[in-house]
């Protein structure tokens, strides 16, 4: 029967004792990062389905506020003043400031998931170099070397 080693046989084999605890780390490590970048991801998702359903809700309120605008004016008898075409103006303002707030929160959210993607993989990199040694490659060349030499 052919031996198998385990991170923790490695580890513990390159390390000494605190070998075994360091790759079990590392195992916990990769898992605990693979979550948060699933978690993440679905957040980014979840975010872009909101900002679709915020423009939408911003276009269909800015279609209202101008169906709206002539009927304002000219209840009082302002249609042709140039008070209309100031709100005009303003409506058209006041749509495009919410355009750009709803882009830029989404741009900072997606921003802000993607630093913390990078900095969790970081973690895990660094976590992996003890394990990424000279020393622990030259040992599983050499426990797979003896098992290819006992086959």
């Amino acid at each position: 029967m052919a031996f198998s080693p385990s991170y923790q046989d490695i580890g513990s084999a390159v390390f000494g004792g605190m070998g075994s605890a360091s790759a079990g780390k590392v195992q916990d490590a990769s898992s605990q990062v693979q979550k948060n970048l699933i978690n993440r991801q679905y957040g980014r998702d979840k975010l872009s389905r909101q900002k679709t359903r915020n423009r939408i809700d911003l276009s269909r309120n800015a279609e209202q506020a101008y169906r709206a605008l002539p009927g304002a004016y000219n209840q009082r008898g302002m249609i042709d003043s140039g008070s209309f075409v100031r709100g005009g103006r303003e409506t058209a303002a006041n749509v495009y400031r919410a355009q750009n707030r709803i882009n830029e929160d989404f741009g900072q959210s997606i921003m802000d998931s993607w630093l913390q993607d990078s900095l969790d993989m970081g973690n895990l990199s660094e976590l992996r170099q003890g394990l990424a040694s000279q020393d622990y490659q030259n040992l599983v060349a050499s426990l797979y070397g003896d098992q290819m030499r006992g086959a």
